[in-house]
């Protein structure tokens, strides 16, 4: 796929997080940005970023690429050296490979402290192997709101790598977002680097549950 070189268009707006602090949406230019719609989760980069649009090129293979429909509110996300920067976005126009959205208003996802909590929960990740996208079904060793510690036996999932992850969590929910792999293997730490924030408190409200089950039990 061939991408063309566009520069933001001056002049960018300032906008501000819940804390106050500014965010130029020309920081976006170049940026990766992740895309959460319910039709799924996908990697774009943004190729244009300006004061009324978001133009975002598919920066994955082509089976991963969301397909929400022109009206369509979506999440986009993208890493900062502070956080998380996220805002919702309309979708104004679609192609296979690129999606035009509104200017969003990025906010500073909240921080939250990673407690870790020892819980066995069935979870799926995609994998790439030789071009084909496969499904690794496993379990989990714990999880906490930045991450989890995965059993993926007899697979093996090298470190660095960058895929999708499902979890069911004990009530039915599912959660999906990106993970990192930071350490690999057939057990595997994976850090989640994109996940819609009601999904980050569901998994919040599991850790929740199970440390307040064990301390009635102690």
């Amino acid at each position: 796929m061939i991408r063309r070189r566009l520069r933001s268009v001056a002049p960018s707006p300032i906008l501000q997080d819940m804390a106050g602090s500014p965010f130029d949406i020309s920081a976006l230019y170049r940026a990766p940005v992740t895309v959460c719609s319910s039709q799924g989760i996908g990697r774009y980069r943004a190729t244009l970023a300006s004061r009324d649009r978001l133009v975002l090129d598919l920066d994955d293979v082509p089976e991963r690429a969301v397909r929400p429909e022109v009206g369509d509110l979506v999440s986009v996300g993208c890493a900062d050296p502070s956080g998380w920067l996220t805002g919702d976005v309309r979708v104004i126009e679609k192609r296979p490979d690129r999606l035009v959205t509104t200017s969003p208003e990025l906010q500073m996802a909240q921080r939250r402290a990673a407690h870790r909590v020892a819980v066995a929960m069935p979870v799926v990740v995609e994998v790439e192997d030789g071009g084909e996208v496969l499904s690794v079904a496993g379990q989990t060793i714990d999880v906490s709101a930045l991450g989890f510690s995965a059993q993926v036996a007899p697979a093996s999932i090298p470190e660095g790598e960058a895929v999708q992850a499902r979890l069911t969590l004990p009530n039915g929910h599912e959660v999906e977002g990106m993970v990192d792999v930071v350490a690999g293997g057939s057990v595997i730490r994976a850090r989640w680097t994109a996940v819609p924030e009601r999904s980050r408190d569901r998994i919040v409200g599991v850790i929740n549950q199970v440390q307040a089950s064990r301390l009635r039990r102690d």
